[in-house]
C-alpha cells in the first residue's frame, strides 16, 4: 500500500482509457489522489471525444506508471491501473476536488476552474499493482 500511495502522490499524469461509440480510447491526464485512495480526480473540456465517452459510459481505467525509458524497467518499473466508475463532480464536493487538484497542479488551477471543463472522480473500485512485468497485486481501497 505504501508504494501506491508514494506512486499516486509522486506520478502527476496517467492515462485514461474510457470506452467511446468505436470502442476504447485514451488520454493522457493530469490528475491528484485522495488520501484514502477511493477517488482520484482529473479535469477534462466538456467539448472533448473524453468528456462525450464519460457522460455515456463512467467505467474508466486509469494507468499510471514510473518508467524511465531504460533497461532498468525490466526490474524496477511499477505501473498501476485503477478500475473503476468516473463521475462528474459537481455542487458542494466540487470546491474540495478542484483544492487537491490545483495542489498538485497548480499550473493548470485556470483550466481546472473554467466553466468550459468538467471535474471527474474515479471511484476506485480496486488497484493492479505490476511489478517486474509479471508480479500482480489486488488492491482495493
Amino acid at each position: 500500500m505504501t508504494k501506491l500511495k508514494k506512486m499516486l502522490s509522486e506520478q502527476k499524469f496517467g492515462i485514461l482509457a474510457t470506452l467511446g461509440a468505436e470502442g476504447p480510447y485514451q488520454n493522457i491526464v493530469a490528475f491528484a489522489a485522495g488520501r484514502n485512495l477511493k477517488h482520484v480526480v482529473f479535469a477534462t473540456p466538456r467539448e472533448t471525444n473524453k468528456y462525450k465517452n464519460l457522460t455515456a459510459n463512467g467505467s474508466v481505467s486509469l494507468f499510471v506508471d514510473d518508467r524511465s525509458n531504460s533497461e532498468r524497467d525490466l526490474g524496477e518499473a511499477t505501473g498501476i491501473c485503477a478500475i473503476g466508475e468516473a463521475t462528474e463532480i459537481e455542487g458542494e464536493k466540487l470546491k474540495a476536488a478542484l483544492d487537491l487538484y490545483s495542489a498538485k497542479h497548480p499550473a493548470l488551477k485556470d483550466f481546472a476552474e473554467s466553466p468550459a471543463t468538467a471535474m471527474f472522480s474515479l471511484r476506485a473500485a480496486k488497484y493492479l499493482m505490476v511489478t517486474r512485468f509479471q508480479n500482480v497485486l489486488e488492491i482495493r481501497p
